[in-house]
């Protein structure tokens, strides 16, 4: 849990971000609702019925806060004006949506929208040419009880890595670089990558560099060596490529390093920006919170997740802790002092 929950000590994620972990507010207690309901080959469905209805149970409940991970545009108007109404602090998620502009939601004012930052962990990942340069790149590649080849592959140059391509240029084997910058302005990051990794998969490549303009959206993969790299990486390695007839590369697991040399906090690129397209005259998001990356108690276990969702229980935390020192502080008062403190 990332609001709540004593220290527990000896996590990792299959030896990264190793250490202990903690909610926010340990002794906070924690009242779940449940809102969304599985809809088979439509996923994950939240109806405004089914969020309503858990507030409303949530405020007669007595609940001190509400902390709603949830996206699409819900504002929940009426149920989240009482809550606070009724002296709840209500903290939302502010979006997946950036780097677009005005791509911010959840932005009614009684409410603390929370965008999602970097932290000081990195996750580099050494990519070595067969001219024996080291790159880096960024991933959550790792091997568990699998046997990793530690000899090189030869690399091929995939361009947007579509599956057409993919099966003229006969990857199977091969480790591929992706690489187009031609759709930089029509593919966001986090929209394309799953894709592309897959045709790679179905096309028998043996591994993957992707390049996009921002490396801070990590996906695990178990025994599949993949890296994200810049443009200015991709350049050089795409450089490579043409300067001999065997290109060849090594793409290594991925290792932690936290502290000083990580340049954080930043936005991240996947969090929703202002300005706030419903209320313009209302700074949104109000804040933003550790939301890249983010070490999180999973299904018997401790998994890597990134988003806004990941964002917004931190800054339930701290509201629980004021709560705590301040019981007496209205919503208003609770969210003035977060958003104006340095």
């Amino acid at each position: 849990m990332l609001v709540a929950g004593n220290i527990v000590s000896n996590t990792s994620f299959h030896s990264l971000a190793a250490g202990s972990v903690r909610g926010g507010a340990p002794r906070a207690r924690i009242a779940v609702y449940k809102a969304c309901w599985n809809q088979g080959s439509e996923g994950t469905k939240c109806t405004h019925a089914s969020i309503l209805a858990a507030i409303d149970d949530a405020i007669n409940d007595g609940v001190d806060i509400l902390s709603l991970s949830l996206g699409g545009g819900i504002n929940m108007v009426p149920g989240t004006l009482h809550a606070v109404a009724k002296g709840i602090t209500v903290v939302f998620s502010a979006g997946n949506d950036g780097p677009a502009p005005q791509s911010v939601k959840n932005n009614a004012p009684w409410v603390i929208s929370v965008a999602a930052s970097t932290i000081d962990r990195s996750f580099p990942t050494i990519i070595t040419l067969g001219n024996r340069q080291k790159l880096v790149g960024q991933s959550v590649f790792y091997a568990s009880g699998i046997s990793i080849n530690n000899n090189f592959t030869k690399l091929v140059y995939g361009v947007s890595c579509d599956n057409i391509t993919l099966t003229e240029l006969n990857v199977t084997g091969r480790i591929v670089l992706c690489y187009d910058p031609t759709t930089v302005a029509q593919i966001l990051p986090r929209s394309n990558f799953g894709e592309v990794l897959q045709s790679v998969l179905d096309a028998g490549g043996r591994g993957l560099i992707y390049a996009q303009y921002t490396v801070n959206l990590l996906f695990p993969f178990e025994g599949f060596p993949y890296a994200l790299v810049d443009f200015e990486i991709a350049y050089k390695i795409y450089s490579y490529i043409g300067s001999t007839s065997i290109p060849l590369v090594k793409i290594s697991p991925a290792y932690n390093i936290e502290g000083e040399q990580v340049l954080a906090p930043k936005v991240a690129a996947f969090s929703s920006r202002g300005p706030n397209p419903t209320f313009p005259g209302i700074l949104k998001p109000d804040i933003a919170a550790p939301g890249v990356s983010i070490l999180a108690a999973m299904q018997g276990g401790y998994q890597f997740d990134s988003g806004t969702s990941m964002a917004c229980p931190h800054v339930s935390g701290i509201v629980a802790l004021l709560k705590a020192v301040h019981p007496d502080w209205s919503p208003a008062a609770i969210k003035s002092a977060i958003v104006t403190t340095g």
